[in-house]
């Protein structure tokens, strides 16, 4: 009996410690810059967005932007490994105080996160070749005779099923795949995300890539941060805006992609 009564009591215990401590609490601007530290989540394998070198050390657009935020706030950088699906969690459970890693704004996340001003775009576009001929719309793309690549389980698989029903839709399971199907002449393009191609594009020197203007829809990603972490949100604003009306965001884009941005961000002003 004595015994039960014990762990009853732990089990009390332990369930007044976790309610007495409450969630965790997002550190405001005071905060980190009293810390001397910035905790900044990032991707840790998307190049050339985020990825580590052969000495460790964090490279791409993130880790530069990362940087330039860290200097502004006079604090040093603490990268922290964050794949695609930790990015909320992470902010929510106070493990990082802003993310970057592509997040892209949308009303679902608005429920749980706060969002800075737009960093960059993520367009949804064709990729094809040369050897396709001129072409200035996705549109001219949908005639028979073509083949289109996808990739397994993703959105723009039925996104070209239903807007391009006279192409004949190939599946591969990764992007990677679905370039190397084309750089072998089994498909005649592809839609996707391309900001995320260029790494496998990249591989296939000897094929005349091209990406048709006609973007078909556009996403921006931003900074998120804690829900209600308005010191740091608005902070941070201020901070895209002087490096976006100095164009950096634009150059430093074209440094690590080697081309400008398919749709640029225009810096804001308000918030």
């Amino acid at each position: 009996m004595f015994t039960r009564l014990l762990a009853k009591l732990a089990v009390l215990v332990a369930a007044f410690g976790i309610v007495a401590s409450g969630p965790a609490t997002a550190r405001t601007l005071d905060e980190i810059i009293a810390s001397g530290t910035v905790r900044i989540g990032i991707h840790p394998n998307i190049p050339p967005l985020s990825y580590r070198d052969a000495a460790g050390e964090w490279q791409g657009y993130d880790a530069d932007l990362g940087r330039m935020i860290a200097d502004k706030l006079g604090v040093k950088p603490e990268f922290v490994a964050t794949e695609f699906n930790a990015r909320v969690p992470s902010l929510a459970s106070d493990l990082i105080d802003l993310s970057l890693a592509a997040l892209t704004r949308n009303s679902e996340r608005m429920k749980v996160i706060d969002f800075t001003f737009p960093v960059y775009t993520e367009n949804l576009a064709v990729l094809t070749t040369e050897k396709v001929g001129a072409v200035k719309s996705w549109k001219d793309l949908d005639r028979e005779g073509l083949t289109m690549v996808g990739c397994r389980g993703c959105y723009p698989v039925q996104w070209m099923k239903d807007n391009m029903p006279n192409v004949k839709v190939l599946i591969v399971d990764s992007g990677s795949d679905m370039v190397r199907t084309i750089a072998q002449g089994r498909a005649d393009g592809m839609v996707a995300n391309l900001e995320w191609h260029k790494r496998f594009t990249d591989s296939h020197t000897d094929v005349k890539w091209v990406i048709i203007d006609d973007v078909i829809r556009t996403a921006y990603c931003a900074i998120g941060v804690k829900k209600g972490n308005t010191s740091l949100r608005d902070y941070l604003n201020a901070v895209i805006y002087e490096i976006q009306t100095a164009g950096t965001h634009n150059t430093l884009w074209a440094k690590h992609w080697g081309a400008a941005p398919l749709v640029e961000v225009v810096p804001q002003p308000y918030w």
